[in-house]
């Protein structure tokens, strides 16, 4: 049995929450081990009641139960690899190839944080880690860095910036539903804009004046976690370059 025939049954019908419910598992479907409903819901952009009214129709009982099979599906489907030493092997795979982004648009992305009057960075649950620390990067480096982990947060900054403000967000995924909605009308007014993210197809790009893909994304998204630790790696980079400059 394939992903897609686990995750819709060709005897369920579903309606329109279902299908994205479908499509955001389908695309990470090893995450799902380590989210919760809301999470999910929030991904999905749908409700809690609807993921266990999606688990149900699948017949489950609900989340949990959902969560536990699909772990034991992909095990014995998709012969997910347990050793670490291989998953390690993997990530340092990743970790190396960084040295292949290209570098103007590393200076680019350091040039717009120094020069810019305030920066104003994002990242929402685990990329939440990377974007603080680039914020607390900047400070350290004397510029007035602000950070969140929110969208409904970053909305709130809307009166405060400036046409000479950076604004960089951190997304995995490249697919956050909430930019659009909190988010796109600041980023309209400024030309120091950053997508940071592994998806080199995000249609987010769009909201942006500058998208920069890290390399990694099936590593990505076979991973049970999100990659912070890559984001992090990059950041560490932007303020090496900054330090050396």
């Amino acid at each position: 049995m394939k992903l897609n025939e686990f995750l819709k049954p060709n005897n369920v019908e579903f309606s329109k929450s279902d299908k994205k419910i479908y499509e955001v598992i389908l695309k990470h479907p090893a995450h799902v081990q380590l989210i919760t409903i809301q999470k999910l819901a929030t991904d999905a952009q749908t409700s809690v009641a609807s993921v266990q009214r999606y688990c149900k129709k699948l017949g489950y009982t609900g989340f949990k139960e959902f969560k536990f099979q699909l772990k034991n599906y992909l095990l014995q489907q998709l012969n997910f690899d347990k050793n670490n030493s291989s998953y390690l092997s993997n990530y340092l795979k990743v970790a190396n190839s960084f040295k292949n982004i290209e570098e103007d648009k590393i200076s680019n992305l350091a040039e717009a944080l120094v020069s810019s009057n305030h920066n104003y960075i994002i990242g929402v649950y685990y990329s939440s880690m990377p974007a603080k620390q680039l914020a607390m990067g900047m400070q350290d480096l004397n510029k007035v860095s602000f950070y969140t982990d929110n969208y409904v947060n970053a909305s709130h900054w809307v009166g405060l910036i400036e046409e000479e403000d950076a604004f960089v967000v951190f997304s995995v995924s490249g697919n956050d539903p909430y930019i659009k909605k909190y988010i796109s009308e600041p980023l309209s007014k400024l030309s120091k804009t950053y997508l940071i993210t592994f998806n080199p197809d995000t249609k987010l790009s769009k909201y942006f004046k500058n998208c920069i893909v890290l390399p990694g994304k099936a590593f990505a998204n076979s991973s049970a976690i999100d990659p912070q630790s890559l984001f992090s790696l990059f950041v560490e980079m932007i303020i090496n370059h900054i330090a050396r400059s």
